[in-house]
């Protein structure tokens, strides 16, 4: 199994995910991983923002020396997507709206539905 050296281009601490486990990659920090590993930690940190539709080239915050990767300075962007609009043809700005991603509290959901159901397994 080949060993991979990754890079965090960032001044803010990154986090990779592998076999359920987080690992922090501080900034300016090299780890040693296998290369699975540090290729999921590659893939799970683009640049927000960065992605060339033409293309398809994207910048990555990690960068794994022996694939020759930049190891040029990079900051995080607040992009809220990875594509690139400005380089989308006709793409309007994207905008961000409240979600309804099912997470409510306990009072949320009660619908004041009756608690004296009487179920009848004989009929």
């Amino acid at each position: 199994m080949e060993t991979y050296t990754i890079f965090n281009r960032t001044t803010k601490t990154l986090q990779g995910t592998w076999d359920g486990r987080h690992y922090d990659i501080g900034p300016g920090e090299t780890q040693m991983h296998p290369e699975s590993v540090a290729l999921a930690f590659k893939r799970q940190n683009p640049q927000m923002g960065s992605l060339d539709p033409s293309t398809g080239s994207i910048n990555y915050l990690i960068s794994i020396k022996e694939l020759e990767d930049p190891l040029t300075p990079i900051e995080v962007t607040n992009a809220p997507e990875v594509w690139n609009r400005e380089k989308l043809a006709g793409a309007r700005p994207s905008e961000l709206v409240p979600g309804d991603n099912g997470l409510y509290g306990m009072g949320d959901w009660r619908r004041g539905q009756p608690l004296d159901v009487n179920f009848n397994k004989n009929s």
